[in-house]
């Protein structure tokens, strides 16, 4: 294009020199500058869209230029540089030297293309050529000439193929000759070009899913390209020749070479058929116990033949039968019976008081399983108080044997005295030994004083337990009535220890261990009982 700059200023000036000298001055010939028009660097570029003659074309560049007579025309090659040769199919995802060529006798050249599937998607990719421009149009690549045309008329780039399965790809083009004289009039548009190229389909063969087991369904092949060719092998392979469907389950297992043969040569494929297995297996478990076999939990419900399928190193199945027996376990009762404060082995474990009712320990019987024994552990407890009501002490422990003993010497049995009661008579401190089971407690040693019966009356007041540690409980209170005082004294009669008239319980903890005396009053009379703090 030709570009006109005005020379006004210039004429002025000359014109008024001329008139200064006498001369008329000429008329001025004013051109202004007229700009480049719009969209001149490509219809895609700026902003019209495909303008090739396409499918998806809207326009042609015919829409603005026309009145030119350059018999404008456009071809396209493309060039596989691998091969050396213009090919009409393509390989998916190879790259090929395109070239578009307008020609005619203009004095420039435009030109806009593209490349499409058959559903009009992107048809590959372009690199960015040399003297031209790759713009994108709806998200499918367009080569068009740049600002100024082409005086040429050739636009080449690198075409990229697309992914396999792509289908026959068309190349849409138009050319444009231009006169180069600023504006659209006088152009020549070519007519739109379309030139088609097929896919190359190899011939190939495949057997999805291979290897195969032994016991696996007969397997199909699926074919690329020719798909009227016949299948062969080698023997042990059960195979169709003329669909290729392998017989599984009767080929011999190994690794065998097909061979599809077609019009034009012959494909392979190896197939392997992998062996099964089958085996057998023994176990044993206790009928309380279970046993995981494959995805099978096994108890004592399953003695006898179990089976499962496991997975080989080979991915194939491997199917195992375990013959499984079950042995019994054995479960004992059994019950004993200790003193207070004694202690019980049961089977290494020492039982006490605290350990009174079912007890269990579980041991390994002759055949390896468990021999569960339940023992009942009793605990004999006998009551060791004694009640006094004057000089008569009793026995609160009901259905024993009884031996009454004087503590003041050395606590020696009182001949004869064996009764749950026993009169004492004369002053002391007495006691009683009382069995019951095998089991014998003594009572403490409960003064008995003669001398103090004009001040003592001795009633049925009871201490809990006795001897005691720390607390004890005084049972049957309610017999003394309104209680008047509660005084612990020491063996030499001093009060140590003043209990609330409304307490039952005491806690001599903080005591030395000796004998204590509990000297209850009350509007039933007194009552002395002998304690012994441990």
């Amino acid at each position: 294009m030709i570009y006109r700059y005005s020379l006004i200023a210039i004429l002025g000036a000359i014109s008024l020199i001329l008139i200064s000298a006498g001369f008329s001055s000429p008329t001025a010939d004013v051109q202004a500058y007229d700009p480049a028009p719009p969209f001149s660097g490509g219809a895609g570029n700026g902003g019209l869209g495909d303008r090739t003659g396409s499918p998806l074309s809207s326009a042609t560049c015919s829409q603005c230029h026309s009145g030119g007579s350059f018999n404008a025309s456009v071809s396209v090659d493309v060039f596989d540089p691998i091969a050396g040769m213009s090919v009409s199919s393509y390989t998916a995802g190879n790259s090929y030297e395109v070239t578009y060529t307008v020609t005619g006798n203009a004095n420039a050249y435009g030109f806009q293309g593209t490349v499409l599937t058959q559903t009009n998607a992107a048809g590959g990719s372009f690199a960015t050529p040399s003297g031209a421009q790759v713009v994108t149009i709806s998200g499918r690549p367009y080569l068009e000439h740049v600002s100024g045309s082409s005086l040429s008329g050739v636009f080449q780039t690198i075409w990229t193929a697309p992914a396999a399965g792509s289908g026959t790809v068309t190349f849409y083009g138009i050319g444009l000759g231009v006169n180069q004289n600023g504006g659209t009039s006088g152009d020549a548009v070519s007519a739109p070009f379309s030139s088609s190229l097929t896919e190359d389909v190899p011939t190939t063969i495949d057997y999805p899913g291979n290897p195969f087991c032994a016991n696996e369904a007969a397997q199909s092949p699926s074919v690329t390209g020719e798909t009227s060719g016949t299948y062969s092998s080698a023997a042990g392979l059960s195979i169709n020749s003329s669909t290729g469907q392998i017989t599984v389950g009767t080929s011999t297992p190994g690794t065998y070479t097909v061979d599809y043969t077609y019009s034009t040569g012959t494909t392979s494929f190896d197939v392997t058929i992998l062996p099964t297995f089958a085996s057998s297996t023994t176990a044993t478990i206790c009928d309380n116990e279970t046993l995981t076999f494959g995805t099978q939990t096994l108890d004592g419900t399953d003695a006898g033949i179990n089976t499962e399928v496991f997975q080989a190193v080979n991915g194939c199945d491997s199917t195992v039968e375990l013959n499984l027996t079950v042995l019994p376990t054995i479960e004992e009762n059994t019950t004993a019976t200790i003193c207070e404060g004694d202690t019980y082995d049961f089977n290494g474990t020492t039982l006490t008081e605290a350990n009174a009712g079912l007890n269990t320990a579980v041991l390994q019987s002759a055949n390896g399983c468990d021999s569960t024994v339940n023992l009942t552990l009793t605990v004999e407890t006998i009551d060791n108080t004694v009640s006094i009501s004057g000089t008569t002490l009793t026995a609160n422990q009901a259905g024993a044997t009884y031996q009454w003993v004087d503590c003041d010497n050395g606590s020696a049995a009182i001949s004869g005295e064996t009764n749950a009661v026993y009169t004492p008579t004369a002053t002391g401190n007495y006691a009683v030994e009382i069995t019951v089971n095998n089991c014998i407690e003594t009572s403490a040693c409960t003064l008995v004083d003669f001398t103090s019966l004009d001040e003592l009356t001795i009633d049925g007041g009871v201490v809990f337990p006795n001897p005691v540690k720390d607390i004890f409980e005084i049972k049957n209170i309610q017999q003394f009535g309104t209680i008047e005082a509660i005084v612990l004294m020491d063996a030499n009669g001093r009060v140590v220890q003043t209990i609330s008239n409304d307490d039952s319980s005491a806690n001599i903890g903080h005591l030395d261990a000796g004998v204590y005396f509990l000297k209850i009053s009350g509007e039933a009379g007194n009552s002395l009982i002998s304690i012994v703090k441990k």
